[in-house]
């Protein structure tokens, strides 16, 4: 078969390759999440200043943890900026609130996740058919709240290992945290598959490690273009299956 790929482990990107968090724009989610936790603020009586102060503040911090994650590769977790906001809109014990105002936050985000309709079934025909398999994320959301996700669409028990970029502290296309990953699946990088949306966090980054790599394509990316030939891409997970041989025969 054309593309057939002879790997032992296969390692995920997360977020628009196994889960949905862009069914609304994330310049528009993002306004949202603020508004939520603005309204959180107000409701627990904590006289925030006028919203369009508190989101012009806001905007300012994150874009200054933004630039320098986009130069250094260096992740952050939100908390800290949040801790941040709190400090420069003058509202109490900043640290302590950060947490519960982040719950707030991320409601925006939860309400319209989704998972594809294949993830589970290619997952867990992968794991019967004896591949390892590992996710690697960038985000800068608390890992557990992840963690909650993936439990939440049974997918946590179906992973040998996940890196989420916000606590691992770099995040992709770093060298250290594909070393990582190859570190703990186990196996020699030759025999590894990583599969993502973005071309250079899933694709250049890996193949530059030593990882074959597959190209899950989504709308509204950056990609070459032209697109080099050598480059896979499938448009749902479930192609993966018959280029790795699996099919229902032999599972």
């Amino acid at each position: 078969m054309k593309n057939k790929i002879d790997v032992d482990g296969i390692i995920f990107d997360m977020g628009s390759t196994l889960i949905e968090y862009e069914n609304i724009p994330w310049r528009i989610l993002n306004l949202d999440c603020l508004k939520s936790g603005y309204e959180f603020l107000v409701e627990e009586s904590m006289a925030p200043p006028p919203l369009e102060e508190f989101s012009d503040t806001y905007l300012k911090i994150r874009e200054e943890y933004r630039d320098e994650a986009a130069e250094t590769l260096i992740e952050y977790n939100i908390l800290t900026p949040l801790v941040r906001l709190l400090e420069e809109t003058n509202l109490p014990d900043p640290e302590e609130l950060a947490d519960r105002f982040f719950e707030a936050y991320y409601r925006p985000v939860v309400a319209q996740l989704t998972i594809f309709a294949d993830t589970v079934s290619v997952l867990d025909r992968l794991k019967k058919a004896g591949k390892k398999i590992g996710l690697v994320s960038n985000t800068i959301f608390p890992e557990n709240y992840h963690v909650k996700e993936l439990a939440q669409y049974r997918l946590h028990s179906l992973f040998d290992f996940t890196i989420f970029s916000s606590t691992f502290g770099w995040r992709k296309p770093h060298p250290k945290i594909y070393d990582e990953a190859i570190r703990l699946i186990g196996l020699p990088p030759e025999r590894l598959l990583f599969v993502g949306d973005r071309y250079l966090e899933d694709y250049l980054g890996p193949r530059e490690s030593g990882m074959r790599a597959i190209i899950r394509f989504r709308e509204g990316r950056e990609y070459p273009n032209p697109m080099p030939r050598d480059v896979i891409i499938i448009k749902a997970l479930s192609e993966l299956l018959p280029m790795l041989g699996i099919t229902n025969g032999n599972i």
